[in-house]
């Protein structure tokens, strides 16, 4: 009596892990597509910004043109950013619901400790791995946004240091 039982909270927890995985993956495709989404919209809207800036009486051309290869720097380099941190995130998601699986499907306590403490181990690993990627990505983006502005600064200070 007690077996059966057991097994049917098992299988009922199992199904309930598929089912919540299932929502996860048609949800995250769902956020993936609506990020690229919007991430393309956003670079459009900059762009006419651009264009429609260019038309004006105000606009210089070559003040505007460090601020315009920063953005678009900032824009490629959060896109690579925000698609590695949907990247982690969603993968790390359906290593939690294979560990659950596994647990759920083992009979030995013994063994489900030995799985939760190698999922834990595994998972601080590669959450210290991707936060130095991430570091590397926010580092790399902060250098090219910067860059256009210095070549700017530079090519003044030359004309300044020229006519002194």
């Amino acid at each position: 009596m007690v077996a059966t039982g057991r097994k049917s909270l098992q299988e009922a927890f199992l199904n309930g892990t598929e089912a919540a995985e299932k929502a996860f993956k048609s949800n995250s495709e769902t956020f993936k597509t609506n990020y690229e989404k919007a991430v393309a919209e956003g670079k459009s809207g900059f762009e006419k910004v651009i264009k429609t800036l260019e038309g004006s009486q105000f606009y210089d051309k070559k003040s505007a043109e460090a601020f315009v290869k920063a953005s678009n720097a900032a824009v490629e380099k959060s896109e690579k950013i925000g698609a590695a941190l949907i990247d982690f995130g969603t993968g790390s998601l359906q290593d939690v619901f294979s560990v659950t699986k596994t647990i759920a499907e083992t009979e030995d306590m013994t063994k489900v400790v030995e799985i939760q403490t190698e999922f834990a181990k595994n998972s601080m690993q590669n959450y210290v791995s991707e936060m130095g990627k991430f570091n590397t990505l926010v580092a790399d983006a902060a250098k090219s946004v910067v860059e256009p502005f210095g070549a700017q600064y530079a090519a003044s200070l030359d004309m300044f240091s020229k006519q002194a």
